[in-house]
């Protein structure tokens, strides 16, 4: 019992503390809560990140486009005014033909004059005058014979300020502008000047962006007209190159679009904005890399994370108090409901004043052990009273809820030993009259068993009489036999003899009758004997399993009884044909007696006679011998039934005896049936 009761107790043992629990579940939920969180933050920052610079650099690249486009206006200003110097008149040549005077020489000296004044103040590669057709006029440091058909007709059709779409001049990079020179409103010549790259190249490389930014140009076939990168430009990359393939980018810059975009470089990301620079065929594109931002993303992320941390830290701390604040009660009332399903109902309960769930738990625990406590005194109390015989006793606390199945449960029991009870009482009574019942007829078995061996004795007596008499007519019919032929002088002697035998022969007829009586007694005693046994197994089948015994023994009575019945019929009909032989004996006497006077011619019938009753003699000695056997068997069943009498009539007493002390047993309980009697 030791053993399974600490078997039972460390199955109980708590494997985990609720602090532990609490804290763990805690901690882990705040823990998904905060990566998920972070998750989202980190896709949030992200792409507010990207949405913010998208949205900053767009107005970046527009702001830039407008720097350059006031440089390109500055420099279009200078080119208006050499376009605009006195210097500059046409007159005396008329519509750029030949010379026709020396006046010639004088306005191509001015033409002259302000070129190389303009290449000396606007740091220009070169300027040049050219007719309407595009011919050199005039020049300086190497101006091209010839404009290039496309700025050309671009010239003539705009017939103003024209910028060239491509910023490489003779392996230099420069910024081609054209001016019309117009004489009287109509147009006479070009002023086509080469600007040293410089001027653009300064405004580019201002525009600083981040620590790995750029900002370039594009022209509208995508050819990169400026970059940080001179190299870029006078290879003639195109934004097809630049932008990682990104046709669509190339599209909204190459047709005049405002926008930003981001797309993949090189397996880097760049963020893109561009914008067109009016007044030119250029587009300013500037480029960002998401890798500079991403460090002020990370950082803050990390700045998030140390702070979500140490809120966590502090959380936990929160946490680990609240729950040793609700596992020590919760710990309290474990130990005592263990306490009590180890069956102690003494130790009283901590209690909780926190107003919540626990106090309500501890209270709840208390009343609960009490209303126990007053149902098993009431249960001990009433069977405690069972168990003095008192069944008159009922439960006396008022049970509640499913303890009510208790009450009702003690006194389905209560009734149910009332009844039993009744019912023993009852079966004690009819026992005690059985068993006075079955020792009165034990007595008249016994008395007869005792009749039917004196009736036995006596028959074996008559049997040993009758053997006795036999053997004396053997002897007789010798004597007879071997005096046949003497028959003649001894026939005085012969009827002498014949008297004796006719006197035996009546003696032996007497006897058989008294034997056939004492056989038909026999009978009646074994039929007797068969009801008495019959009447015990009645009587036994009624006793139940207290008269099993006495059962077996009616039976063995019973099958005495047939037995004896059978043997006195077997005696009965021995003696019948006894009597029927002596019969045939006496007759042939009497024959005898009155054929006296003719015994000389009938001595050889006598003697046959002789021999015949001789042989008469000898069944009737081996008759009787097996008829001494059968009266031996039925002694033996006599003396039997004679022995099991006397143990029915003890078996009788006994159950006599043990249905008194039932009697006895039932009286010590008090009844209700009795109470209320």
């Amino acid at each position: 019992m030791l053993a399974k009761k600490s078997d039972s107790r460390s199955g109980r043992k708590m494997r985990r503390s609720l602090n532990g629990r609490i804290l763990r579940n805690t901690t882990f939920n705040i823990l998904v809560l905060v990566a998920v969180c972070c998750v989202i933050m980190a896709f949030s920052m992200q792409s507010l990140a990207n949405s913010i610079l998208l949205d900053s650099l767009q107005p970046m690249a527009r702001q830039s486009a407008k720097t350059v486009e006031a440089n390109i206006h500055m420099l279009a200003d200078r080119m208006m005014v050499i376009a605009g110097d006195s210097r500059m008149s046409i007159a005396g040549i008329g519509d750029g033909a030949a010379p026709a005077d020396s006046d010639t020489e004088s306005v191509k000296e001015g033409w002259e004059a302000v070129l190389v004044e303009a290449a000396e103040i606007y740091e220009f590669h070169t300027i040049a005058l050219y007719d309407l057709n595009g011919s050199l006029v005039q020049g300086i440091d190497g101006a091209p014979e010839s404009l290039e058909s496309g700025f050309l007709a671009l010239l003539q059709e705009t017939d103003n300020l024209t910028t060239h779409a491509s910023t490489v001049f003779q392996d230099e990079l420069g910024i081609t502008m054209g001016m019309p020179v117009k004489e009287d409103g109509e147009t006479a010549f070009y002023v086509v000047g080469v600007y040293k790259y410089d001027a653009l190249n300064d405004v580019l490389n201002s525009i600083n962006i981040g620590k790995n930014g750029m900002a370039y140009m594009v022209n509208r076939e995508g050819i990169v007209t400026g970059h940080p990168d001179q190299s870029k430009v006078m290879d003639k990359n195109t934004l097809l190159e630049l932008s990682g393939g990104n046709e669509e980018a190339i599209k909204s810059v190459t047709t005049g679009e405002t926008g930003a975009t981001e797309f993949v470089i090189d397996g880097q990301h760049m963020l893109v904005a561009f914008s067109p620079i009016r007044g030119t065929q250029w587009a300013l594109v500037i480029q960002v890399p998401k890798s500079d931002y991403n460090s002020l993303i990370n950082g803050a992320m990390v700045a998030a994370g140390v702070c979500t941390l140490v809120m966590l830290l502090i959380s936990i701390l929160l946490i680990l108090k609240m729950a040793r604040s609700i596992s020590k009660p919760v710990k309290n009332v474990t130990s005592r409901m263990i306490s009590l399903s180890d069956g102690d109902l003494h130790t009283e309960v901590t209690h909780v004043q926190s107003g919540d769930e626990l106090e309500i738990m501890t209270s709840t625990l208390t009343n609960t052990i009490e209303s126990v406590n007053r149902y098993i005194s009431d249960i001990r109390q009433v069977l405690n009273g069972v168990a003095d015989g008192n069944l008159q006793i009922e439960p006396q606390v008022e049970y509640k809820g499913d303890f009510t199945l208790i009450r009702s449960s003690l006194g389905t029991i209560l009734q149910s030993m009332n009844e039993t009870i009744l019912g023993f009482q009852a079966a004690a009574t009819r026992l005690a009259s059985m068993a006075e019942e079955l020792s009165g007829q034990s007595g008249q078995l016994h008395q007869a068993s005792l009749e039917q061996n004196q009736a036995t004795e006596a028959l074996v007596g008559e049997v040993s009489h009758v053997k006795e008499q036999l053997a004396d007519v053997a002897k007789s019919s010798d004597q007879a036999r071997v005096m046949t032929g003497e028959i003649t002088r001894r026939v005085q002697e012969a009827n002498t003899q014949m008297t004796a035998l006719s006197n035996a022969m009546n003696d032996i007829s007497s006897n058989a009758q008294e034997i056939t009586t004492i056989a038909k007694a026999i009978d009646d005693i074994a039929f007797q004997t068969s009801i008495l046994a019959l009447n015990a197994s009645v009587e036994a089948a009624h006793a139940g399993s207290a008269g099993k015994g006495f059962a077996v023994v009616a039976e063995e009575v019973k099958d005495l009884a047939g037995k004896s019945a059978q043997a006195a019929k077997t005696a009965v009909e021995i003696v019948e044909n006894t009597r029927a032989v002596i019969q045939t004996g006496v007759k042939l006497n009497v024959s005898t007696a009155e054929s006296l006077k003719a015994i000389n011619s009938v001595s050889i019938d006598i003697s046959e006679i002789s021999d015949q009753l001789v042989a008469a003699v000898q069944g009737q000695e081996s008759a009787l011998i097996s008829m001494e056997e059968r009266i031996e068997t039925i002694s033996s069943i006599a003396d039997r039934n004679l022995q099991n009498a006397g143990g029915t009539s003890q078996s009788s007493g006994l159950l006599a005896k043990e249905a008194e002390e039932l009697h006895v047993q039932v009286k010590k309980f008090a009844l209700k049936e009795e109470y209320d009697k």
